[in-house]
């Protein structure tokens, strides 16, 4: 059985992160000019603003003061759903 590591289970930003994967339909799928895979995640808090996401980095205030945010935990959960097949 393989268990998905994409954020510890400790951390309070998991249950929110679980929730963004789970609308991982709605987001924006974008490539960069270098073949990097991006994601465009709508913010909870402003409906006007999306934040450009990938497995390690992320566009949102929480990224930028060094915490690492749910939307960066949410692209991981993702990409290891994805390649778990499910």
């Amino acid at each position: 059985m393989t268990t998905l590591t994409a954020f510890p289970t400790t951390d309070p930003r998991g249950a929110k992160a679980v929730a963004i994967a789970a609308d991982a339909g709605q987001w924006i799928k974008v490539r960069a000019r270098d073949g990097a895979k991006y994601y465009g995640i709508r913010s909870s808090a402003d409906s006007n603003v999306c934040y450009l996401v990938n497995r390690s980095t992320c566009t949102c205030a929480d990224f930028f003061y060094g915490h690492e945010c749910k939307h960066v935990l949410a692209v991981r959960l993702w990409c290891e759903m994805l390649e778990m097949g499910r």
